[in-house]
């Protein structure tokens, strides 16, 4: 073996060694060390994509390389995007750029990587061990799907086009927290039958909630669903804020903090806004298509107070009109009755980002506020998140029809219109004992 071979090999290798002790903690000593490894890695990549028809070896060395760098966390990403500009710069072809492009993807653990530059951990163990060497909150994403796939719910999609793309929001993302993301479970696919040899297939609405958690692992804060720009960069700084103060106080005070500061809030917004959810009142009574949402939106006008955002994109291309099914359902209250558990998960083709917006914070967040405000040992990760599903987005996790077929509605169908595949499982054993035909 000559020394070049033997170098390179010892580059690829000691990663495999070092990265448990480094990634984790990444503070100035060990953010050096990462970006000395990553460098090469990254060259390396550039250099393999390069070639035509990669061979078997170069595939495998090209993966090799990819899960170094996943593993060497940020600096692994940005080192992988720096030889994208790289090659860009030298004059790489589009299929080169297009498949660093899917390798920064899978390094970073999010679709459009490249855009974003951030770098998502699939770990809650680690994301929480940083979280307490950096002294930061983590944000886990809880959604259907894979966020770094894209067929994911519309909810994550709706995330990296509206909200993670914004260079402020990156910004705050990539500084004021440690990122994590976790599925629920797998996203369902939605088929419509046109009758006439078109279908529309698409993954269904299925939301995601943003949770913030401390390096203790309790869930101080919760932001379900969609919400404008600006409301997410007003949640980011308030939550980061919550974070600060109680990391100051012993446990005890932390919780009776948490549980103060979630009250304060509900009454504020009860105050600026008669249709905010009451305590009294569950979620799977209102109605998010009535048109009272959207003019209560309009009236409180919720971005206006965040001089910050005077350079933030709009929303304006996005429709802001109900669908003609919306206006149908309006009108046909036993259609709508039978219709709006599945209309709410497959309206995806019309974002209406500022009246979901507000229905998300006036609507639902109040209510999680309450579970907070009357018991203090709310904050576990796993039963919170099952809780904000079944009781908020009206999606029970244990339910396998994900709310969409509930025994309550009529809809004059056999079977209630469910379908399933049997799954016949034979043991090897008895295929052998079966004779041939």
């Amino acid at each position: 073996m000559n020394k070049r071979t033997w170098l390179w090999s010892l580059i690829v290798v000691l990663p495999f060694c070092m990265v448990d002790s480094i990634a984790p903690g990444c503070g100035p000593h060990e953010s050096k060390a990462e970006e000395e490894q990553a460098n090469p890695l990254a060259a390396r990549m550039l250099s393999i994509t390069a070639c035509q028809n990669l061979t078997r070896e170069q595939l495998h060395e090209l993966d090799q390389v990819t899960n170094q760098l996943r593993k060497l966390g940020p600096a692994g990403l940005v080192a992988a995007i720096n030889s994208w500009e790289n090659g860009n710069q030298r004059g790489a072809g589009p299929s080169q750029l297009e498949l660093i492009d899917k390798r920064l993807d899978m390094i970073a653990g999010q679709k459009q990587a490249r855009t974003c530059q951030l770098f998502w951990y699939k770990s809650l163990a680690t994301a929480l061990a940083r979280s307490t060497e950096l002294k930061r909150p983590v944000l886990s994403l809880r959604l259907l799907g894979k966020l770094d796939e894209d067929l994911s719910c519309a909810n994550s999609r709706f995330f990296r086009e509206v909200l993670y793309t914004k260079p402020q929001i990156a910004d705050l993302l990539r500084h004021q927290f440690i990122l994590h993301w976790q599925p629920v479970r797998d996203v369902p696919i939605a088929t419509i039958d046109f009758g006439n040899g078109k279908k529309l297939r698409q993954p269904i609405i299925g939301n995601s909630v943003h949770l913030v958690l401390s390096g203790h692992g309790q869930v101080i804060d919760a932001l379900p669903g969609l919400v404008t720009p600006a409301e997410f960069i007003r949640w980011m700084q308030s939550v980061s804020e919550l974070h600060h103060e109680i990391s100051l106080l012993p446990q005890e005070a932390r919780k009776q903090q948490v549980q103060h500061w979630h009250g304060d809030r509900a009454q504020r917004r009860r105050q600026r806004c008669k249709l905010t959810i009451l305590p009294s009142q569950m979620v799977k009574d209102l109605n998010p298509l009535d048109p009272r949402w959207k003019n209560a939106a309009e009236e409180l006008r919720l971005t206006a107070d965040i001089p910050t955002l005077a350079g933030l994109p709009t929303l304006a291309g996005l429709p802001k009109e109900p669908s003609n099914a919306t206006a149908a359902m309006r009108l046909a209250p036993l259609k709508m009755a039978a219709e709006l558990p599945l209309f709410r998960m497959v309206d995806a083709v019309e974002p209406r980002v500022e009246q979901d917006s507000f229905f998300n914070l006036y609507g639902l967040q109040p209510k999680l506020d309450d579970w907070y405000t009357h018991d203090a040992q709310t904050g576990d990760y796993e039963d919170l998140t099952q809780r904000i599903y079944k009781e908020l987005f009206l999606m029970p996790l244990n339910d396998p029809w994900l709310g969409l077929s509930r025994e309550d509605r009529f809809i004059a169908l056999d079977s209630r219109g469910r379908h399933t595949t049997e799954v016949i499982n034979i043991s090897a054993t008895e295929v052998l004992k079966t004779p041939a035909n």
